[in-house]
């Protein structure tokens, strides 16, 4: 893996399937160092799982605080998908104009890691958005392959928080599980990692999808679920293996002409 001991510039793609999500993703790559955002790109992804049941008459939605409200119609979605679309353009402007980054923003419709993922096979890193609803801050966490690590993603971490944890999961029968420390945790499997997580207040998961052990956008998906905070994925210009179609997102600013931002 690159060292960031190199010149190499890095470009950050931020996926989102709502301002709220984005705006915690956008947060956490503010503090990443200026050479993880060179170039800044936003996809704003309307799942459809999640369209499709706004169009079943008088639904209600359960709040935080246990109370139902009666669910916006199709309308209304459309109208909140609208103002949330110009609001990430918004703040992945603010985010870029800060460097002097180049930046693109593009809306998809899909399953929002799949998506994020089509998106991002001309990027660096990507980090999707998770909105959090835990008040108190939580650990950096890096979920990596037993005896393996990615410089850029350790020091990503080292970037974010002081308090930060490491769960490493063995992916091959020779690889040796050793004595737990005070910030490193071992698991056997990746599903006891999964659970661990379940149990840990984190505000961002760091993983590579080159150096496992996530391998499939099944368990990407998953570790969303569990983590309930943004992911910060590396390796994700090798992704075009695990997807069977690309969607046509555009590329980093740097990869084609490019007049400014849109």
């Amino acid at each position: 893996m690159m060292s960031l001991a190199s010149p190499q510039r890095l470009r950050v793609l931020v996926g989102a399937g709502s301002f709220a999500d984005a705006s915690a993703a956008l947060r956490i790559v503010e503090r990443l160092p200026d050479t993880f955002r060179t170039e800044l790109g936003g996809v704003l992804v309307e799942e459809v799982d999640t369209l499709a049941a706004y169009q079943i008459p008088k639904q209600r939605i359960v709040l935080v605080n246990g109370t139902t409200i009666l669910a916006p119609n199709l309308s209304q979605v459309h109208s909140l998908l609208k103002a949330d679309a110009k609001a990430f353009r918004q703040s992945l402007a603010r985010a870029a104009d800060s460097t002097g980054a180049q930046w693109i923003f593009v809306q998809d419709k899909g399953e929002l890691v799949s998506t994020a993922l089509r998106a991002a096979a001309e990027w660096d890193i990507l980090v999707i958005g998770y909105r959090q609803l835990n008040i108190i801050p939580g650990k950096i966490v890096l979920l990596e392959a037993c005896c393996r690590s990615d410089d850029d993603m350790h020091e990503a971490a080292r970037r974010l928080s002081p308090d930060r944890i490491v769960f490493s999961v063995k992916t091959h029968e020779n690889d040796t599980i050793g004595l737990q420390n005070s910030n490193v945790f071992e698991f056997e499997t990746l599903e006891n990692a999964m659970r661990a997580l379940m149990r840990t207040n984190a505000q961002a998961v760091l993983v590579d999808l080159t150096e496992g052990p996530i391998r499939s956008p099944d368990d990407l998906a998953r570790l969303l679920e569990v983590s309930r905070c943004p992911l910060i994925v590396f390796g994700t210009s090798n992704t075009n293996t695990m997807l069977e179609h690309s969607t046509q997102i555009p590329p980093p600013p740097g990869k084609r002409s490019y007049d400014g931002a849109p």
